[in-house]
C-alpha cells in the first residue's frame, strides 16, 4: 500500500484537516478510492517557521540519494521522462496562459509565503528541525505520493535528496509553489535540481494562472524534470481548492493507486524486426508530418493530407522495393504503414516510438523542424500549428510536451539570431534546409552509416523527394556531431555553397544547443567546432580573394555573409553560456535566454 505525505503551507497547518476531505472527496470524483485505506502521515511545523532560527543543535539531516554514474543518471532521466510524457497524456493540456487580475488584497498572503520561504531557505536552525519533524514521522521503506502546497512544496524538494534509502517516492505533486521565485534562489544552489533523482517516479507542478505566491510562472527553470501544468483557478491559493481540481486529484490517484483500467496502454510495436536508427527517423517524419496535418483546418488540411497520402505511398513502396532488391528483412511496423495513393480512409499511423531518450532525439526533432515533410509539395504551415505539432510529437515519443514546446521555442530564437529582420520566416515552413549537406561532397554517406542494415535502401527511397525534405533532415541529423565539425564547414564554405545554406545549417546547430541548453543536457562541443571553422575558413578565404577582387564583389559578399552567420550563432552562444568557459558574465533573471 502507497502512503500518502502531505506537506502544508503557512500558518497552523489546517487543523481541521479541511485538505483532507477535499482530496477524499475529488478522488473518488476523478474514479479513484478515497483515502479511508491510505496511510496519512500529515506532520505539522508552524511553531518552528516562526522562530528566528530554530534550534541551531539540530544538523540539517544529510543527503542520502545515490551519487549516479552518467550513464546511470541517463537511465533515470529517461525512465522519469516516459513516465511524466505518460502521466501528462492522461492530465490533459494546460490551461492557455491568461492574464488574471492580481489585486492589492493578494499581497499579504504572498508577503507571507515568501518570506517564510526565504527563512526555511536561508537559516539552517528552521530548516534542520522542520526537515527532521517530517523525516521522523516517515517509515523507514515502502513507496510514497509526497504532496507539498505554497511552503510545503520548497520542503518537498529539500525532503526528496534526505528520504530513506529504502523509501520510494511514487510520485511528487507540488501545488501553488513558490519555488520559481528568484530570492529564493539568490546565492544558493540548495533547491537546484537539474537532473531528476533515481527513487523518484515523477514530478508534476500544478500552479494557478491567478496564483500570485506562484510568480504566476512554472518551475522549469530550476527544475527541468518536472512537469508544470498551469489551470484555471483564478486567484485563489488555498490548498483546498488546488485539491479540487481534476489534474491534482489524477496526478495524486495515479500514484497512490496506479493507472485507471480506462486508460489506454502504450504501445511498445511489433518485436520481430526493431526499427534501426534511420527508420525511426522515417517514423518520426511520417508522424510529424500527420500532427501537422491534424492542426491544420479547412482546404489546407485537405491539400496537405492529401500530398502526404502520396509521398508516403511513394517513400514506403519505394523503400520496400529497396528492402528487397537487397535482401533486407522489413519490420513490420513499416509493412503497417503502406498506403494506397487514391484509397479512402485515414492514413495509417506509426506505433509510438519511444525508445529514444532526449539526448538522442534533439538533432531528429532538429531536422524535422527545418523540413519540409511533404516535399516536393510546398503548403505553408502556420508557426502556431508547427509549435502544436511538435507538442503532440514529443509527448507520442514519451519525452513530454514540453520539448516540444522549447524546440519551437529554440528554433525560433536561432532564427532571430542568425537573421536579425525577418528573413528567418522566409525558409521556416517550405524546409529549404540541409540542401549544401546532401549536394555537396560529404554526400549521402552521412545518412547511411557503413554497417546499417538497409540504411542504403532507406536513403535511395528518400533521396527523389528532394534535400529540403526527409533526406535532408537525415543528413543534419548524422552530420552535426564533434567528429562531423571540420566535414561540415569544409562543405559549407565551398563556392558550390551558397550564404543561404550556410545561414540555415547554422541555425539547425544552434537551434540544437539552445534546446539541449533549455532541457538541461549536456552541450555537443561539435556545434560550437563546426560555427569556429566555418568562421576560421571563410575568414581566410576572404582574405585570399579580396587581395585582388572588386571590393563588393559578389563571392567575397557571399563569403562575408557566410562568416557573419556563424559569428553571430557563435555571440549568442557566448552571451547566452551555451558552452562552458567562454563567459565570466552570469546571466540573471529572464535574461538568461534572450528571444
Amino acid at each position: 500500500m502507497v502512503s500518502l505525505l502531505y506537506l502544508h503551507g503557512v500558518g497552523n497547518g489546517d487543523p481541521r484537516d479541511a485538505w483532507r476531505r477535499a482530496l477524499d472527496r475529488s478522488l473518488q470524483d476523478v474514479g479513484y478510492p478515497g483515502l479511508d485505506e491510505v496511510e496519512v502521515i500529515a506532520p505539522k511545523y508552524p511553531d518552528v517557521l516562526r522562530t528566528d532560527d530554530g534550534d541551531k543543535t539540530i544538523k540539517i539531516p544529510p543527503i542520502t540519494a545515490l551519487r549516479l554514474s552518467a550513464e546511470e543518471q541517463r537511465a533515470v532521466r529517461r525512465r522519469v521522462e516516459r513516465a511524466t510524457a505518460e502521466l501528462e497524456s492522461i492530465l490533459g493540456e494546460p490551461v492557455p496562459a491568461s492574464p488574471v487580475g492580481v489585486t492589492d488584497s493578494l499581497a499579504p498572503i504572498v508577503l507571507r509565503v515568501l518570506r517564510q520561504a526565504h527563512n526555511y531557505v536561508t537559516k539552517p536552525g528552521i530548516r534542520a528541525r522542520t526537515l527532521r519533524m517530517v523525516l521522523d514521522e516517515l517509515p523507514e521503506d515502502g513507496e510514497i505520493v509526497i504532496v507539498g502546497h505554497s511552503l510545503g512544496s520548497i520542503i518537498a524538494i529539500d525532503l526528496l535528496r534526505r528520504l530513506p534509502p529504502k523509501l520510494t517516492v511514487t510520485g511528487l505533486v507540488t501545488i501553488g509553489s513558490p519555488a520559481a521565485h528568484p530570492n529564493l534562489h539568490e546565492d544558493s544552489d540548495r533547491l537546484e535540481m537539474k537532473a531528476p533523482v533515481d527513487h523518484v517516479g515523477w514530478w508534476v507542478n500544478v500552479w494557478s494562472n491567478g496564483d500570485a505566491v506562484t510568480g504566476l510562472r512554472g518551475i522549469w527553470r530550476h527544475f527541468p524534470w518536472a512537469l508544470d501544468l498551469q489551470v484555471g483557478l483564478g486567484l485563489d491559493h488555498r490548498t483546498t481548492t488546488y485539491l479540487r481540481s481534476k489534474p491534482v486529484a489524477t496526478a495524486i490517484g495515479r500514484g497512490l493507486f496506479g493507472s485507471l483500467s480506462k486508460e489506454i496502454a502504450v504501445v511498445e510495436g511489433t518485436p520481430d524486426v526493431a526499427l534501426n536508427s534511420l527508420e525511426v527517423r522515417l517514423a518520426l517524419w511520417l508522424a510529424y508530418a500527420q500532427f501537422l496535418r491534424d492542426h491544420l483546418k479547412g482546404a489546407t488540411q485537405e491539400r496537405f493530407g492529401a500530398a502526404l497520402r502520396v509521398v508516403q505511398h511513394e517513400v514506403l513502396e519505394r523503400l520496400i522495393e529497396n528492402y528487397q532488391a537487397d535482401d533486407v528483412r522489413i519490420p513490420q511496423q513499416l509493412l503497417d504503414l503502406r498506403v494506397a495513393p487514391d484509397a479512402p480512409g485515414d492514413l495509417p499511423r506509426p506505433k509510438p516510438l519511444t525508445q529514444l531518450s532526449k539526448e538522442e532525439a534533439v538533432l531528429a526533432l532538429v531536422a524535422l523542424a527545418t523540413a519540409n515533410p511533404v516535399r516536393p509539395y510546398e503548403i505553408d504551415v502556420p508557426d502556431d500549428v508547427r509549435r502544436q505539432a511538435f507538442h503532440d510529437l514529443t509527448v507520442w515519443m514519451g519525452l513530454g510536451g514540453g520539448l516540444g514546446e522549447n524546440l519551437h521555442i529554440a528554433m525560433q530564437s536561432a532564427s532571430k539570431a542568425v537573421y536579425p529582420v525577418d528573413q528567418w520566416k522566409l525558409w521556416v515552413g517550405i524546409g529549404i534546409g540541409a540542401a549544401v549537406l546532401v549536394a555537396g561532397p560529404i554526400g549521402l554517406a552521412l545518412a547511411a552509416p557503413a554497417g546499417l542494415a538497409g540504411g542504403a535502401a532507406i536513403i535511395g527511397a528518400l533521396s527523389a523527394f528532394g534535400p529540403g525534405g526527409m533526406v535532408g533532415g537525415l543528413v543534419t541529423a548524422g552530420a552535426i556531431t564533434t567528429t562531423g565539425a571540420g566535414t561540415i564547414a569544409a562543405t559549407l564554405v565551398s563556392s558550390s555553397s551558397s550564404a543561404e545554406d550556410v545561414e540555415v545549417t547554422v541555425i539547425q546547430l544552434l537551434t540544437a544547443a539552445i534546446l539541449r541548453s533549455r532541457e538541461g543536457l549536456e552541450q555537443d562541443l561539435g556545434v560550437w567546432l563546426a560555427m569556429s571553422e566555418i568562421q576560421r575558413q571563410t575568414g581566410r578565404e576572404v582574405a585570399r580573394l579580396a587581395a585582388y577582387s572588386d571590393e563588393k564583389a559578389p563571392g567575397v559578399e557571399a563569403l562575408r555573409r557566410k562568416a557573419r552567420a556563424a559569428e553571430r550563432a557563435m555571440a549568442y552562444m557566448v552571451k547566452n553560456r551555451l558552452v562552458e568557459g567562454l563567459t565570466d558574465e552570469e546571466p540573471k533573471g529572464e535574461e538568461a535566454f534572450e528571444e
